[in-house]
């Protein structure tokens, strides 16, 4: 099937092919029935070469978020440190926090991303006299401002500076960026399909290592839907904890199988690729990337209009401007959301569908 012509560029969720929404309509069936359990095993098998680990990746039917919760209600009891840099890492901070737990926070500017040294600094700074942290959690690739953190970095001090788990919210990079669970010591990792993966939101994938499983079966209190080992153990049945969004699991088998054709390498390629290309036109046009330099999303890219008076367009502006000619972009999210706008280069995006998005955003750049 020839690729189809995208307009649609936010970062998450992100443009969901023809095919796949017609996979979605393929009829019920029992989430116990051997049908499914076919198409759960065929999910067993490729899901953990998108994570790219040796062990089990599970399923949920919800947002991500409710993961993250799990994550820290299946692994924490007292202490953990939340690394934030931007609105969803924050994210973690409050969850924690709503929990009750010593939640403490290296926080760094929105637009940069964590430094490894604050990480190492903060634990041997907390860890004296007051025990261990449980848990370090942070954001792999921030949707919010388009940064990437060095999670394999990052994983590395907490491993020399602590026993802390390390929880990873993969969102909107996973099939889309570099992410190396067992490579780079991470115990949970998650994420929705509804980014990279180019699905429609309702399923969160995660992963679980054995001394996460280890931690968990410590914890008395790790509620029904937010118990980790409860996934696992149905896991090992070939199943969800309960039934699952059926539809959406037909269009992950569907989708996975053409995530994996592509080759989950080639598919990192083409979207650094989409990356290059958005930074080559905005830089061109002084369009300010909101992200530090090195620290670039290969997701989604967050830009800053120009202030000349030549150009003086707002930033939503040129989401409305935009959106009268068909082209969908997001709006600036949390702190930025009047002075930004993020462009997703995520999914099944291909470099043509942005050159067609840049040569209307220089239209726009003539008439203005």
């Amino acid at each position: 099937m020839a690729p189809e012509r995208i307009q649609f560029f936010l970062p998450g969720p992100a443009y969901v092919r023809e095919d796949v929404r017609q996979a979605l309509t393929g009829p019920v069936m029992g989430h116990r029935s051997a049908g499914f359990q076919e198409i759960y095993q065929r999910l067993e098998e490729g899901l953990p070469q998108l994570f790219r680990t040796s062990g089990d990746v599970f399923m949920a039917s919800s947002s991500a978020t409710l993961v993250m919760e799990a994550a820290v209600v299946s692994t924490v009891q007292k202490r953990v440190l939340n690394l934030t840099s931007g609105a969803f890492s924050e994210r973690w901070h409050e969850v924690c926090q709503l929990h009750g737990l010593e939640a403490d926070r290296v926080a760094v500017p929105w637009g940069r991303a964590v430094d490894p040294e604050l990480v190492r600094a903060a634990l041997r700074r907390n860890s004296s006299g007051r025990g261990q942290y449980e848990a370090v959690t942070l954001v792999h690739n921030e949707t919010s401002t388009g940064v990437v953190n060095p999670v394999e970095e990052i994983s590395r001090v907490v491993r020399e500076e602590s026993d802390a788990l390390l929880l990873v919210d993969c969102v909107s990079s996973l099939g889309g960026a570099p992410f190396e669970t067992d490579a780079w010591g991470v115990d949970i990792a998650l994420a929705g399909v509804q980014k990279a993966m180019a699905l429609p939101p309702g399923l969160v994938l995660f992963t679980l290592s054995e001394r996460a499983a280890r931690q968990a079966e410590s914890v008395p209190r790790r509620g029904f839907y937010t118990d980790v080992l409860r996934y696992r153990d149905r896991h090992r049945g070939h199943g969800p904890i309960t039934t699952p969004v059926v539809s959406l699991v037909y269009a992950l088998d569907f989708q996975l199988r053409r995530l994996l054709d592509e080759g989950v390498e080639e598919r990192w390629q083409r979207h650094r690729r989409m990356q290059q290309q958005t930074l080559e036109w905005a830089e061109a046009r002084n369009f300010g990337c909101a992200a530090e330099a090195g620290a670039r999303s290969w997701t989604v890219t967050c830009l800053r209009p120009p202030s000349s008076s030549s150009t003086p367009l707002s930033a939503p502006q040129w989401v409305a401007q935009l959106a009268e000619r068909g082209y969908t972009v997001a709006s600036g999210y949390g702190q930025w959301k009047g002075e930004t706008f993020r462009i997703g280069h995520m999914g099944d995006v291909q470099p043509a569908d942005l050159e067609a998005l840049f040569a209307v955003m220089d239209q726009i750049l003539e008439s203005s």
